[in-house]
Formats: structure tokens, sequence, C-alpha cells
């Protein structure tokens, strides 16, 4: 599966995993915090906007507004470029290879000689990352996460691109328990109250086993907590508490006098480990009640204050598990005043993807709460895309043989020429696999199709495709339900280096200046209302196209994905495809 190209969207489905032991009580009478333990070493590039540079010259940042950044995530590489358009980055994606402890790394430079993979030893010191690269002499990096400038415009680009941070708590400590500890009187917080004593919290949860966790478990600290304090953080202080265990809703129950915590107590509601979680927290005039996605429940009081830090957490503090918590979506209200105020709310999303989140704005006793990205967690609710990035197909087949989800049209080798829709070698990376459509045939054009599981009158569809600067002629990409023009329902037009749409005799230009030879990814969605949007490399170059403006049948039901390239005359046009992805395949 390519990773070099430029990221449109990212998919990748998580399983639902089952599984966990008995519930225990969490007693933090310790006060939790960072302490020592065996956990896998983090990276000191994770969680920083780097701004690399060789040496000696200047940033590679030309004509733009804003310094180009790279974002080091697990095995993920993302460099957000503003040169094209000034304050509006363009994120490129790429893998990298990283020892932690050795500090070597493998990693794709983009600088003045162009998009170089370079390998070298780093070190970080006070925020400076220097590189003492192979073959791209040495090189320095400044963090810019801090940059408000930088932060909000990575938001947007992975905003347009579809990306999407949550927190990941973990538990693989035996010295503490893993926690995203929010303080309201920290004043990092940006909270605007100290304590609430009636409030309502929202947050979005998936509680599911960690596949990457390396340790094995004992299975006695698997529950995951969503915790009201009030005068400290024991069990004792608990307004109270929600719990997620063995597919159980469960509440900690007030104890034998309501002076401390007590025990687990079954709410009666059940979900599945890795289902996406809608949960609402409410607390006041001595009541305690919560909802998991609208179904509501009642818990009980440890203690009748005003609640001044609120916890997501899982595990314990002398035990592991593999298991995960996914945070979302924080928001907390206060109804302190008469009327319902939003005193703090965090989307993540202005965080890089790797930062720990102890210290800001979180309470500095939060540990093992890290910022990841949609490669590391997606909603397995959703339908999981299909992806087909034609790896598994021998080179040289028609894809139509290759895949019976492929047909094909104007397969052609006779005395007017060849046309071909086959499995061939990546043009950018001779170790990969595309579909490749020629088109040399004086008499017609080939056609690659992939049909949907249904008409979709809503849906989108996303693919890379790689345009050779020897064409003369078009490449199209539409959807429809046939090969015919009479057939399509919304199609892109690629010539030279403009993008259009077709719009009759005046196809609309959405895009100038694309680079040829080199892939781009595409994304496009229509909606139920006849409305079609367009991204181009994770930045959206067309909103809200009517469809019924292009001249196209607008009583078409769009039900297949149709590729071609050249015309009924000329010999010259080819094109690559690949990474094909939809949820309605």
């Amino acid at each position: 599966m390519r990773v070099s190209k430029v990221a449109a969207a990212v998919a990748i489905s998580t399983g639902l995993l089952m599984g966990c032991n008995g519930p225990e009580v969490v007693d933090e009478s310790n006060g939790g915090g960072n302490s020592g333990g065996g956990t896998t070493p983090t990276s000191e590039l994770a969680g920083s906007y780097w701004q690399i540079s060789e040496q000696g010259s200047a940033a590679a940042q030309s004509s733009a507004d804003l310094p180009n950044v790279y974002v080091f995530d697990g095995t993920t590489q993302r460099y957000y470029d503003d040169d094209a358009t000034p304050g509006t980055y363009t994120i490129y994606t790429t893998s990298f290879t990283e020892d932690i402890e050795a500090k070597t790394i493998t990693f794709t430079y983009y600088g003045e000689s162009g998009e170089v993979e370079t390998t070298g030893d780093y070190s970080v010191s006070g925020g400076a990352l220097t590189i003492d690269t192979d073959n791209s002499g040495t090189l320095s990096g400044a963090d810019q996460s801090e940059n408000s400038a930088v932060t909000d415009a990575v938001t947007e680009a992975n905003d347009n691109a579809g990306f999407n941070n949550s927190v990941q708590i973990q538990d693989t400590l035996t010295t503490d328990v893993g926690e995203l500890r929010l303080k309201l009187s920290d004043s990092s917080t940006g909270a605007t109250v100290d304590s609430i004593a009636s409030g309502r919290l929202t947050v979005d949860v998936i509680y599911q086993e960690d596949e990457d966790t390396v340790q094995d478990a004992d299975g006695t600290g698997d529950n995951a907590y969503i915790s009201l304090y009030t005068n400290g953080t024991s069990n004792k202080n608990l307004y109270g508490e929600v719990i997620l265990s063995e597919g159980k809703v469960q509440y900690r129950g007030a104890g034998v006098g309501g002076v401390s915590g007590g025990s687990i107590t079954d709410a009666g509601g059940t979900f599945t480990n890795g289902e996406k979680l809608a949960i609402e927290v409410t607390w006041g005039n001595s009541e305690f009640k919560f909802k998991v996605n609208d179904e509501e429940f009642t818990g009980e009081i440890t203690e009748d204050a005003a609640v001044t830090v609120i916890s997501l957490k899982i595990g314990d503090t002398s035990n592991t598990t593999n298991f995960e918590f996914i945070g979302d979506n924080l928001a907390v209200y206060s109804s302190d005043s008469g009327t319902e105020t939003l005193v703090f709310e965090d989307d993540f999303d202005n965080y890089a993807v790797g930062q720990n989140l102890s210290g800001n704005p979180y309470n500095s006793s939060t540990s093992e709460a890290t910022v990841i990205g949609d490669g590391d967690t997606t909603d397995p609710t959703e339908p999981t895309d299909v992806t087909d990035d034609f790896e598994s197909y021998t080179v040289g087949d028609l894809i139509s043989d290759a895949s019976g989800a492929w047909t094909t049209a104007n397969i052609k080798d006779d005395a007017d020429g060849t046309t071909t829709a086959e499995v061939a070698v990546d043009p950018a990376n001779s170790e990969e696999k595309s579909l490749y459509l020629e088109d040399k045939n004086s008499a017609t054009k080939p056609f690659a199709m992939r049909a949907f599981t249904a008409p979709a009158t809503a849906g989108s569809v996303s693919l890379d495709a790689y345009f050779p600067s020897t064409n003369t002629k078009s490449t199209y990409i539409n959807i429809g339900d046939g090969k015919n023009n009479s057939d399509r329902y919304f199609e892109l037009n690629q010539s030279g280096t403009k993008l259009k749409y077709e719009a009759g005799s005046d196809d609309v230009e959405i895009a100038s200046g694309i680079a040829l030879d080199t892939w781009h990814s595409f994304t496009i969605s229509w909606t139920d209302a006849g409305l079609v949007t367009v991204t181009m490399n994770g930045q959206t170059i067309a909103t809200d196209i009517d469809q019924a403006t292009t001249g196209l049948d607008s009583s078409i039901v769009p039900s297949q994905l149709t590729l071609y390239t050249g015309d009924n005359s000329s010999t010259v046009n080819t094109a690559y495809f690949d990474n094909v992805d939809s949820e309605l395949f």
C-alpha cells in the first residue's frame, strides 16, 4: 500500500476486540502523578511541529507566510507546506522509520533540491533539533508548537483533509493510573471557574484493547472511569463516577455512610468494546445522572460538594492493562449562575500528534495521556472503507481479469493501436503497483469502472492520480451510472496543468498549476441535495457545486466510479490511478 502520496483522507479501520476481567476499586489517595515504570520509550521527535532546514540556509518556505513544518507520528510523517498558497497548508504524507534508542531517523526531506529520502543521527536539546544526515548535510529544526499561526493553520488543513485528533489514555505503569486530569483551578486550563456545584459534561469515548501495548497485562486493572472529584482525588472525594468494564455500564456506589467510595455497581447498560460512546454526565442538587448513547442512568454520590476535578482514567495504580481509553470532544458546563455556561472544551485538534498532555492545559498528575490522530484510531461504528491499492495483483494483468470488482471497456489491440487498463508498476516507485490506462488507439479510448454496492444519492470517493507530462489530451474521473457521456452525474477533467469539472461547452476551472509526473490525491463527495465538493491534496478546491448547473443529468443516482483517458482520435495519453477508496464499494 502506497504511503508516499499526498494525503486526501485517512481511513484505517479499528477491529472490535472483546474481553476484560473483573473490575477493581481504584484508590487514588496518593494523588497520582507521573511515577516511573517500564513503559515504551517516547520519541523526542513526537509532539512537535518541526521547521527543518539545512544549516547556514533559510528554512524552506519561499514566498510563504508560514514556516513549512514536519510532524512525526509513529511511522507516519506529515509535511505541511504553504508555498503554493501562502497561509494555507497542503499536507504531504509519507512513512518514516526511527530508532528511538539509537536516535536515528530515515524520513523524506523537502529541501532546495526537492524531495529526498534522508537518513541520519538526531539530537534534541532545548526545543532545537539537529540531524546529521548521509546526503543532505546537517539539518536544523526549530519547534513551532507555540506558534499559534502554525497550529491554527495545521488544524484547518487537518480538518479539510478529514484528520481528527483525540487523546489516548493507557496504563502501562505499575506505579500509576492512566489519566487525563482536568483541575478547574489550574490557570493553564483557561476554565472560567474553579468549581462547579451544578454542571454537565459531554465527551465521546472509545474503550478497547490496544494491540500496540507491548507488555502482558494481569487482567485486574482494565476498567475505564469518568470521575468527578470534590475536595480531593481519592474515592472518598468522589461526587460520582461512571465506569466502563467488560462491556458493562457501571457506577461507583456511595459506600457505607457515604464516607468513602463504595463498590462498583452495575447500571444495567451494556456496550461493545470498540464502540464509540457519547457520554453525558450531570450533577448538582444532590443528584448524579449520566447517559451512554442517550440511555439514561442514575448513579450515587459519595461527597455532595462542588466538583473541582474531572478525570478520564483507565487501569489502577498497581497493575497494567492492554486496554486503551480514547477521548474526544470534551466539554464542561456550569449552571451555578442559573444559566448553563460552557467553561472548558477541548477537541484535541490544536495539539501535535504525539504530544503528552501532562501540565498544559491538564493537571501535572495527568499520566500516559497522549494526542493521537486518525492513523491511530477511527470510529469503528462507521462503515469500513474498501481500498484497492492494486498490490495483490500481477503486473500486466487487465484489471477486469485481476479483480471481479472492476470492469473495463474499449480494450483494443488492432490496426488502430492499443488501449489497456492494466496493473502496472508505479511510475514513482518501482516496488509498488497501480492501475495504468493507456490510449494509443486512434479510434477509441480505454475505460476502467468500479461499481458501488448500491446506487448512492450521497457519498464520497477518493483516489490518487498520476498525470504524465507527455499527454496532450485529458484524463477523466467521474461518478455516474455508466460509461457514456449521458451517464455522467459529475466529472473531473484534468488537462495539462488545469483541473476542471464538466459544465457543457464551458467547463469550470477549479485548479491550475497542477504539477505533472507526480501523484495527487482527490476526493469527490456529493449530498442528497445535489451539492458536490472536491478536495485535492487535502485542500478543498470546490465547495457545494450545484450539480444541476453542470448540464449533466441530475436524475442520475451515482452507482459507479469511472476512469478514462484520451479520446477517439489521438494516440498519446496515459494515466495512473491508485488507492481507490470509498464506503460505497
